[in-house]
């Protein structure tokens, strides 16, 4: 009997703690258009997270992890408890009912499953034309353009403002402007409205967002509508004279609104023929260089910045070629910069080179050229620095001293000759002492080594892991070099700029890859130089989705965004070493 109620009571226990994937969907039914969120949770830490099909739905965003953990001590005794939770944003394009198969995650070295879950998607209620319109010219979106007929690599400022006279509780961007065409740099704004009276009519007014774009190409690019969902709080008219209702605030219910920006043609004219060495800087800048010193002895450092101030796209300008001294070891340049409203409002950018002479000598380093359109005169300038001149002297422990005073010699009188050898050691041309037969085996032997050495590698599928291994350590290498700074963001929970510097990373990992100008960065850019490198279409999906996802993190909800950051430069890493490693 004993024996019988201890099988019993370890089977309760054990249907008692058994992990359970639950599911749930925050509308259901849902409204066509509207963003659905579903979350999958477990009450304890999983792994191996599969995700279902959604049949139909169009998955905006996730699976986004997220963990919680709690503990508690109470009478001396200590108890933790763990929670994983995976979210996915949907939306429906059209109404029906959409089932989702079950979920799987492993959680105890178990396998659970969640149900299937359906969601009911159902069409928004057609108003009566009074009520649209009282709608529409009390709540409405404005979107304010500073220019638009611009060249390519111009920058223009767009403002989305969110005018109401509605009593709005809650407001929540739904679907952002793709911006084909455009490189794009998002402003800080603040979202707190301010009065404002347009035509006698007085209205709250608040930014919902602003962005300074540069034109990638030609031609009439539509900046496609920025979409925002509203709860309204209207009145209720059956408890109007209910005093009880109104103390209460029963006397008010929240309806739904979503409301869209009317789209913006800009036309983009093609730049005139430019000049040589043009790298696509557009605006009105100037350019200055400094040295710390210009008397040094040899094998001392110099440290030489290269500064550009001006409006435009300096944000965009690559380091420039300048010609230093043949005897000068050039390290690559710390490059730092100030942007302000994306380069619309005076910026800086510096490039700071070390420079190391090695010989003694008067050195001159000639001026930096930057090649500009100025827009506003409708024409190329070139902006010039100042030239150095400078004067090394022996190395303060005079060692080379000698033959580095005959090298400059040399090298003043021709720089296309080596140095005459003063000491010769001649000897007689003996007879050839190997036999023709030794000869022709000699040079067959490497050729017949290697081509053996190909069909063992085909054909017995032997591989040389050392270089796998080499090539994958060298790929890891540039995907964390790439995304320093975006890792910096993530320990200092920096949420707004992470985004941003993901999606700097992979554009200008892309750019220096296949050498491309920052003026032509575009998504079908990507497309084009992936599949003339013959890169697979999965990993160029990858790629262009990631930056997508990137610009909906942005103004997704905060909810779990520190769990997004980390899965967002997991993916990040990813798919820098995929390219890397199709490149090879």
């Amino acid at each position: 009997m004993k024996r019988l109620s201890f099988i019993l009571f370890f089977l309760c226990s054990v249907l008692i703690h058994a992990q359970t994937l639950t599911v749930s969907a925050d509308k259901n039914p849902a409204i066509v258009g509207e963003q659905i969120l579903v979350q999958y949770s477990i009450n304890t830490t999983g792994e191996n997270f599969k995700s279902p099909n959604f049949n139909g739905l169009q998955i905006l965003s996730g699976p986004n992890p997220s963990t919680q953990s709690s503990y508690t001590f109470v009478n001396g005794k200590s108890q933790s408890n763990s929670s994983t939770t995976y979210s996915f944003y949907l939306k429906a394009i059209k109404e029906g009912a959409y089932n989702i198969t079950p979920a799987t995650i492993t959680a105890n070295r178990q396998t659970v499953s969640s149900k299937s879950l359906t969601i009911n998607v159902v069409k928004e209620k057609k108003r009566d034309a009074n009520q649209q319109k009282a709608i529409s010219d009390n709540l409405f979106i404005k979107v304010n353009v500073s220019k638009r007929n611009i060249v390519i690599g111009e920058q223009i400022l767009v403002t989305y403002t969110l005018f109401t006279r509605i009593d709005l509780q809650n407001t929540e961007v739904s679907a952002l402007p793709a911006l084909n065409g455009f490189w794009t740099k998002d402003l800080k704004t603040s979202s707190q409205f301010k009065r404002d009276v347009i035509d006698g009519v007085p209205y709250n007014v608040a930014i919902i967002k602003k962005s300074v774009l540069t034109a990638q190409k030609s031609g009439e690019l539509e900046l496609d509508p920025i979409e925002l969902k509203c709860n309204i709080r209207i009145q209720n008219r059956q408890n109007n004279r209910d005093p009880f209702a109104n103390f209460f605030g029963r006397n008010y219910q929240t309806q739904e609104e979503r409301i869209r920006s009317n789209p913006i043609i800009i036309t983009v004219a093609d730049l005139p023929t430019p000049p040589a060495n043009f790298n696509g800087s557009v605006g009105n800048m100037n350019i200055k260089s400094e040295v710390d010193n210009t008397t040094i002895n040899a094998n001392d450092a110099i440290n030489y910045k290269l500064t550009i101030t001006g409006t435009g796209n300096i944000e965009l300008i690559e380091p420039l070629d300048i010609q230093f001294p043949e005897d000068f070891e050039v390290y690559d340049p710390k490059i730092s910069e100030k942007i302000f409203e994306g380069g619309l409002k005076r910026s800086i950018k510096t490039f700071e080179y070390l420079l190391i002479p090695r010989y003694k000598g008067q050195y001159t380093i000639p001026g930096a050229n930057l090649i500009l359109f100025n827009p506003v005169k409708n024409k190329y300038e070139t902006k010039k620095s100042n030239q150095h001149q400078l004067i090394i002297n022996a190395s303060a422990n005079n060692e080379n001293e000698n033959s580095s005073t005959n090298q400059q010699i040399v090298r003043n009188e021709q720089k296309d000759i080596n140095y005459i050898s003063t000491k010769t050691n001649l000897k007689p041309i003996e007879e050839d002492k190997i036999s023709r037969n030794l000869f022709y085996l000699l040079i067959l032997l490497p050729i017949s080594m290697l081509i053996l050495l190909k069909i063992y590698d085909r054909f017995l599928g032997k591989i040389d892991t050392k270089s796998t291994r080499w090539k994958n350590k060298r790929a890891n290498k540039i995907a964390q070099k790439r995304l320093k700074k975006a890792q910096k963001r993530i320990n200092n929970a920096n949420f707004d700029v992470f985004f941003e510097e993901i999606e700097k990373s992979l554009w200008g990992y892309f750019a220096d890859k296949f050498k491309v100008d920052s003026a032509e960065l575009s998504k079908e850019t990507v497309t084009n130089y992936f599949n003339s490198f013959a890169i697979n279409k999965e990993t160029e999906e990858k790629f262009i989705n990631l930056l997508n996802e990137c610009e909906f993190a942005r103004y997704a909800p905060s909810n779990n965004k520190n769990a997004q950051m980390d899965t967002i430069l997991e993916k990040a890493k990813k798919i820098i070493i995929e390219v890397e490693t199709a490149l090879r």
